[in-house]
């Protein structure tokens, strides 16, 4: 009885062996670290500049334009600091699951030990996430250039801004600029030997590329949604991840741009009522 449990035993433990090789361990690293992400962002850990005035000015925080409104009315560089910072989780949150491929195959193409590995891709990321802080600058500019800002304009003429900004994205979407990026943004990683300054100048190059490839995605479509509303972070997650498999990844792509661009056509046209947060 005591053989028969013990070989019992020893056989699960065969079957449930998990071999944690370079390339799992990243994959492992990637998920955690995403979700640590998430947790700072929605567990109010990242710096929030102006959330007590939104609060008295009953704006809600997911509404367009919102943060960068309460930005513009603190109007210090401790200010736009503390937006970059918040901007920048939100922006890693969402575009790690899409990074995850493309971070383990760079993995698995270093040429040397799993400690230089290490080494080279905590710089790549480094250099990527530096840059996707950096594109806070676009919201916040767009926020300076239009009329009332992103809240006021969009609060303005809902039906104008929304169903413009859909054909935009769809017009994007489907472009030949975007798909060619796609391709190159999410192509193989050949074999490389990376310091760490390389690595971070070639993560820093990665995440440029991501930034045109996902333009329409985050910088139109998700502005004007609103980029504090967990609905619109999630679903557009998951078109930005999906569009990173090598298959049929740019099918998805097109196939979001047609319904965008029909779905904002559809907006200018009939102009209906839009549940969107700011409508107190």
């Amino acid at each position: 009885m005591t053989v028969s449990l013990r070989s019992a035993l020893e056989g699960a433990t065969n079957h449930l062996s998990i071999e944690i090789d370079r390339t799992t361990a990243v994959v492992t690293a990637m998920l955690g670290l995403d979700a640590v992400w998430w947790l700072l962002l929605y567990g109010g850990s990242v710096p929030m500049p102006g959330m007590r005035w939104l609060m008295a000015a009953e704006i809600p925080m997911a509404a367009p334009g919102a943060m960068e409104r309460a930005v513009f009315h603190v109007g210090t560089l401790e200010a736009i600091a503390g937006y970059t910072v918040m901007w920048g989780v939100m922006m890693w949150a969402m575009m790690q699951p899409a990074m995850t491929r493309f971070t383990r195959e760079y993995t698995a193409a270093y040429r040397g030990s799993a400690v230089g590995a290490a080494r080279a891709l905590a710089a790549f990321l480094g250099g990527y996430c530096v840059v996707w802080a950096a594109s806070a600058c676009v919201p916040l500019l767009y926020n300076a250039v239009l009329p009332g800002g992103i809240y006021g304009l969009t609060r303005e003429y809902t039906p104008f801004v929304i169903g413009g900004v859909l054909v935009l994205t769809g017009i994007y979407q489907v472009s030949r600029f975007k798909r060619s990026r796609l391709r190159t943004c999410c192509a193989s990683v050949g074999s490389h030997s990376d310091d760490a300054v390389d690595a971070v100048r070639a993560g820093a190059h990665h995440g440029v590329q991501c930034i045109l490839t996902c333009f329409g995605v985050f910088f139109l479509a998700m502005i004007f949604f609103g980029e504090m509303n967990l609905v619109w972070m999630v679903a557009l997650t998951a078109v930005v991840t999906v569009e990173r498999l090598p298959t049929w990844g740019e099918e998805l792509a097109v196939g979001t741009g047609v319904l965008s661009l029909v779905a904002g056509l559809l907006v200018l046209l009939l102009r209906p009522d839009l549940p969107l947060a700011f409508a107190l």
